[in-house]
């Protein structure tokens, strides 16, 4: 009998976990994508901006956690701009190709130059000295060494072509353009893991999930490189992300300020929406 009753309680978690919970039941499993396009103004007007905010409420939330935080974030935009303003300039050179793309390559040394200095600044920064994780210090600087040495290998990459100024064609096969870009694409992660260094273990574990799964992707895909084909292509996961995390957050022992806890429900009505808008079409 008992074998049973867990049998059933299986079928039944498995049953949730494939219908999902959501207020609109979405369709995991048969989502149509073609039949759900967003028009223009609808990304621009709404989606998007949508988007904007539940990003910046997630920092929000993190730094009332713990104001570091907010140096880390800072951080890691700063980064992610020059990053997204690279992607969309190498693939307008691609598409004329113009392998030289020598204004953008200048651009990109300028501001790497620039992120230099303000990562040196960030690893000689004081923290609280109330702070007694010392493991948490030590990442710290870690991921900061880590970024300082990837950040290198690109200036010195680009610092080979603007001293030798080669002549068309004979400049970065697209094997060295990757190489570049893999080395930018390290530095965004390595920064990222900045981002809940400091939180307990149970808050650091469900946050770094929903930066990884969710936040990291939505920012630079929608926010930042303005794709508005992103939040369709991967809608199934993102959604299954985000109410993983607002599950175990709202419904666990999690101690969050009231402020935060305001944010979070406006961040899940912001997602809900969002679904409400793509998932009214008609497939």
């Amino acid at each position: 009998m008992k074998t049973l009753k867990n049998i059933a309680s299986l079928a039944a978690l498995l049953y949730a976990l494939l219908v999902g919970q959501n207020a609109f039941s979405y369709p995991y499993y048969y989502f149509e994508k073609n039949n759900n396009l967003i028009s223009s103004r609808e990304f621009n007007r709404y989606i998007k901006p949508q988007i904007r905010s539940i990003v910046s409420e997630y920092y929000f939330i993190l730094k009332k956690m713990d104001p570091f935080q907010g140096q880390s974030i800072s951080f890691q935009n700063h980064f992610n701009q020059i990053y997204s303003r690279w992607e969309i300039e190498s693939k307008k050179c691609f598409a004329a190709k113009d392998f030289l793309c020598e204004e953008t390559f200048k651009k990109l040394h300028s501001k790497l130059i620039k992120f230099d200095k303000k990562t040196f600044v960030f690893l000689n920064s004081k923290i609280d000295p109330q702070k007694n994780n010392l493991e948490a210090k030590l990442k710290l600087n870690q991921q900061l060494g880590i970024i300082l040495n990837y950040n290198y290998k690109v200036l010195h990459l680009l610092e080979e072509y603007l001293l030798l100024n080669l002549k068309k064609g004979s400049f970065y096969s697209k094997k060295k353009w990757e190489k570049i870009r893999n080395l930018l694409q390290k530095i965004s992660i390595h920064s990222g893991n900045l981002l809940t260094l400091f939180l307990d273990e149970k808050m650091k574990k469900n946050f770094e999930f929903l930066r990884v799964n969710f936040i990291q992707n939505l920012e630079k895909k929608v926010v930042l490189e303005k794709d508005s084909s992103y939040i369709l292509s991967r809608l199934g996961d993102l959604n299954l992300a985000w109410n993983s995390f607002h599950m175990r957050i709202s419904k666990g022992n999690h101690k969050l300020q009231n402020n935060s806890k305001k944010t979070l429900k406006n961040m899940h009505s912001r997602w809900n929406s969002i679904l409400k808008i793509i998932l009214a079409k008609p497939n």
